[in-house]
């Protein structure tokens, strides 16, 4: 395998993995907003998984960027 390819691969992967990440943090704070709605957590979670998914949603953007 040559390093192009090998760099191609790596960029793949990165890219899975930061969709990955964004579906997840989607999806846990979500469910975090109808935790809080039900009275089940505090706005505190909800506030840590807004910045979880901010965090995914730049990591998205940068892997798309070095595409």
């Amino acid at each position: 395998m040559d390093n192009e390819t090998l760099h191609d691969t790596t960029l793949e992967h990165a890219l899975d993995v930061a969709k990955a990440n964004h579906k997840e943090a989607v999806r846990l704070l979500e469910q975090a907003r109808a935790s809080l709605a039900a009275g089940d957590i505090g706005e505190d979670r909800v506030r840590q998984l807004e910045s979880l998914l901010q965090l995914a949603e730049e990591d998205l953007r940068r892997v798309v960027r070095e595409q």
